[in-house]
């Protein structure tokens, strides 16, 4: 059995925006501590401006590293591209920031801030079991083919799934995919796009072969049935 991922770089780049968006309140964090610093606090008050600004700043460096992971990842050479499957550093001191902002607000007001709260929590359980659902995610994602047959993800986890006597073809250019069954569905593949585009093609080569094969197979079968009818 061949599996390989489909990892697109849109996707990958989708996704790094929306941590974006998460992460620009850490700005309005950042002058919330410096504005409670400002004027010279003590005690409590003290460590709430220090840990603002503190943890905005843990979030503004851990963007900014990811950023340069995600350039790094567009342009590494497809056989040296070793996703992160780690714990998330983004997710994490975004739940960091909440956290202390869920202090902050229930210092201030006396009030607890159940909504921060528990976005804090889910960022922290996101981020730390960033590596497992990144798994989940490629194993849902591959293109598997095997002697069987052949399964093609396709959008929001669907999956065209297909026995050799089901495939109409599979057609390969420079920049896409086009796998046909023969009741008409299709699956495209952006060959362009994906970060392991020869893995892509070297599976879909190994796909043809035992496509042929099993046509192949299928004449002698009929062949041999006329032959002893």
């Amino acid at each position: 059995m061949i599996a390989v991922p489909i990892r697109y770089r849109r996707a990958r780049k989708g996704q790094f925006a929306q941590k974006l968006q998460h992460a620009i309140p850490s700005i309005v964090v950042l002058g919330d501590g410096i504005d409670h610093l400002s004027h010279e606090p003590h005690g409590l008050d003290l460590w709430v401006g220090v840990a603002e600004v503190g943890v905005s700043l843990l979030v503004i460096a851990s963007v900014i590293r990811g950023f340069r992971e995600l350039r790094k990842q567009m342009s590494t050479p497809e056989h040296e591209v070793h996703p992160h499957h780690g714990v998330d550093a983004i997710d994490i001191c975004l739940g960091a920031m909440l956290s202390v902002e869920a202090y902050a607000k229930y210092h201030a007001t006396a009030h607890i801030p159940r909504p921060t709260i528990l976005l804090a929590m889910t960022m922290f359980t996101i981020g730390i079991l960033h590596g497992r659902l990144a798994d989940w995610g490629d194993g849902r994602r591959q293109l598997r083919v095997g002697a069987e047959g052949i399964s093609v993800p396709g959008k929001f986890f669907s999956r065209m799934t297909l026995a050799w006597s089901e495939v109409a073809s599979i057609d390969t250019d420079d920049r896409r995919a086009l796998i046909t069954a023969i009741d008409g569905r299709m699956r495209h593949i952006d060959l362009s796009d994906v970060l392991q585009p020869k893995a892509v093609r070297d599976a879909l080569i190994a796909a043809n072969t035992f496509l042929d094969d099993a046509r192949h197979a299928a004449r002698a079968s009929i062949e041999s049935t006329a032959t002893d009818a």
